[in-house]
C-alpha cells in the first residue's frame, strides 16, 4: 500500500471483514466534497463531480474486475445490490435455486420471501468432507430446471474460498445464472471476470476495498441484464413516452440504480478503488495463514476453518470462555475484532451449534506486528482462563 496513509487507535486492527480502515486520501476526498456541498448545495456539487460519479467510479470498478463498464451498477450496499438484481428475475414454480451452507442470511431471507410468491424450489449444494462446496455433486445434478446458482465467494464467518472457475464452466451454455456474493472477497482476492465470467457479482466498498460505508455495487453479465427487469425504476434510467408506455434510457446495468445516492461516499470509493489496484494479495494470504496457524496452536482456542482454500478471515471460539467475554477482552486489550452471530450464517454456524464466535480478519493494511500482538493477547487470555478453576469461572 505504498504512498497511502492510514491511522488507527487500535494496537491491532483485525476487523476488515466488518469495515476496512480508509486511507487519509479517501477521507480527504469525502471531506472535500462535503465542504463544497455545504457551500454551493448538493445539486451543484454533484454536477461539479460529474466526471467521477458518472464515469470515474464505474471505470475504476471495470478496471479492477476486468469487466465492461456498462456491466456495473452502483448501490448503497452489497445486500441491496444483490436483492435488487435477483428480484428482477422472473422465477416460477418450475425453477430451482441452488444455494450453499455458506450463504449470507440476508440473501436466504430474500429467497425465502420470494419463494412464497413465485413458488420456486430452494435446494442446498452439499459440502465435501473437507468443507468445500461440492462441484462434483453439482455436475451430476444440474439440469435446465436450475435457474439460479447462488455462490458465496468467501462467507462472513470463515475464510474458506470457493474457486469460481469450476462453477463458471459448469453453467456455460446452460440457462443457469451464476450469482456470486463477493462481499468479503473483493479486494482480498484477485477477481478477473473476463477470465472467469459470472452472471452477477455483488460486493461492498467498505471492507477490503477500504472505501466508505454506504457503497456497494453489482456487475451484471449481458445475459443477466437480458433476463432481469428492475423492480424499482427511476427517472434517470426510465421515461414515459406518449401513450403511457415506459422506455429504457439505457441498456446498461445502471437500469438497476436509483437516482438518489450518497455522492460523497462514491467520490471516496473512487479513490479507494484506484488504491486497491495495488493490494498485495499474496501478502494478505501469508498474514492470514500466520494468524490461522498460530491461533490454532493456542490451548483451548478452536479455529473454525473448513475447506481447502483460505484467506482473510478466521472465526474462533474458546472451550472454557464464552465468545462475548473473549471478544470484550480482546477489544479492551486493543485488538479490533468482531463478535459474530451464528444466525447470520445459519446453515453453517448454527448447524454446528455455534451461536456466537469471534471473527478476526486481515486486510490490505494489516502488518505482521498486528498479527504478533493479537496472538500474544489471545495467548494471555487463554493462559488466564486455564488458571481459573472451573467453578470460579
Amino acid at each position: 500500500m505504498t504512498g497511502q496513509t492510514y491511522t488507527t487507535e487500535w494496537r491491532s486492527y483485525l476487523n476488515t471483514a466488518g469495515s476496512g480502515l480508509q486511507s487519509r486520501e479517501t477521507r480527504k476526498a469525502v471531506a472535500d466534497y462535503l465542504t463544497l456541498e455545504g457551500v454551493i448545495g448538493s445539486y451543484f456539487a454533484e454536477r461539479a463531480y460529474a466526471e467521477v460519479t458518472e464515469d470515474g467510479v464505474y471505470r475504476s470498478l471495470a478496471e479492477l474486475f476486468n469487466c465492461p463498464q456498462d456491466a456495473v451498477a452502483m448501490s448503497d450496499s452489497a445486500t441491496r445490490a444483490w436483492h435488487s438484481a435477483v428480484a428482477g428475475l422472473s422465477l416460477t414454480e418450475r425453477d430451482i435455486v441452488w444455494t450453499t451452507p455458506y450463504e449470507w442470511a440476508g440473501n436466504l431471507l430474500f429467497l425465502k420471501n420470494a419463494q412464497r410468491a413465485a413458488g420456486f424450489s430452494i435446494q442446498e449444494i452439499p459440502l465435501t468432507e473437507a468443507g468445500d462446496v461440492d462441484v462434483e455433486w453439482c455436475r451430476h445434478h444440474i439440469d435446465d430446471r436450475v435457474a439460479l446458482l447462488s455462490l458465496t465467494h468467501m462467507p462472513s464467518c470463515t475464510g474458506v474460498v470457493t474457486p469460481l472457475a469450476p462453477f463458471s464452466q459448469l453453467v456455460r451454455d446452460r440457462r443457469t445464472l451464476l450469482t456470486v456474493d463477493a462481499c468479503q472477497s473483493a479486494g482480498q482476492i484477485p477477481i478477473d471476470l473476463a477470465a472467469t465470467p459470472v452472471d452477477l457479482l455483488t460486493a461492498t466498498g467498505k471492507k477490503s476495498l477500504l472505501g466508505p460505508r454506504g457503497t456497494g455495487f453489482a456487475v451484471m453479465s449481458e445475459r443477466f441484464r437480458q433476463a432481469a427487469e428492475p423492480v424499482s425504476v427511476d427517472v434517470h434510467t426510465h421515461a414515459f413516452v406518449p401513450g403511457g408506455d415506459i422506455r429504457h434510457l439505457t441498456g446498461s446495468a445502471r437500469r438497476f440504480e436509483l437516482g438518489e445516492k450518497s455522492v460523497a461516499s462514491f467520490v471516496g470509493l473512487d479513490v479507494a478503488l484506484r488504491q486497491a489496484r495495488s493490494n498485495d494479495f499474496d501478502r494478505m494470504a501469508g498474514l492470514s495463514r500466520q494468524l490461522r496457524e498460530r491461533a490454532g496452536q493456542i490451548p483451548g482456542l478452536r479455529v473454525h476453518a473448513p475447506g481447502t482454500h483460505h484467506t482473510g478471515i478466521i472465526c474462533v471460539t474458546h472451550a472454557r470462555l464464552a465468545s462475548e467475554p473473549l471478544w470484550r477482552q480482546l477489544c479492551r486489550a486493543g485488538v479490533a475484532c468482531w463478535l459474530i452471530d451464528g444466525a447470520h450464517t445459519p446453515r453453517y454456524l448454527l448447524r454446528r451449534g455455534i451461536r456466537q464466535a469471534v471473527r478476526l480478519a486481515v486486510g490490505p493494511r494489516t502488518t505482521p506486528q498486528e498479527i504478533d500482538y493479537a496472538i500474544g493477547v489471545l495467548e494471555e487470555i487463554a493462559g488466564r482462563t486455564a488458571a481459573v478453576p472451573v467453578l470460579a469461572r
